[in-house]
């Protein structure tokens, strides 16, 4: 995933996924950071689309942020480094395919909605 295609809300969504990494004490970004990012701004995109589907952006949030906790928690010396956080092979794919669905839109940057996109794929 090329960071200079991507929109500056997708950057903060990525920034706040790695910060609910050091936060829930995981080793690698997954779907579920990314998720819960994208929730992260109330009157945002995804939140507002939720709703029109139906979907309480509230409840999610409160049902990821359990998700979150019941991740397995690294410690000690298999703790990450702290200037390193890792990308799970399931967000990367995710990515891939916001991107590929960015370039399908024929859109030039991946945006938060190409994101929430690919996480449902």
């Amino acid at each position: 995933m090329n960071a200079n295609k991507m929109t500056q809300r997708s950057l903060e969504a990525l920034q706040t996924a790695q910060g609910f990494v050091t936060e829930y004490q995981n080793n690698a970004i997954g779907q579920l950071h990314l998720m819960t990012a994208l929730l992260q701004e109330d009157n945002g995109l995804i939140p507002q689309l939720l709703e029109k589907m139906g979907v309480d952006p509230v409840s999610a949030k409160q049902y990821l942020y359990t998700q979150l906790s019941s991740l397995p928690k690294v410690y000690g010396s298999n703790a990450r480094s702290a200037d390193s956080v890792y990308v799970s092979p399931e967000c990367d794919r995710a990515m891939n395919s916001a991107e590929k669905t960015a370039e399908q839109m024929k859109d030039e940057y991946v945006s938060v909605e190409h994101i929430f996109l690919g996480l449902l794929n």
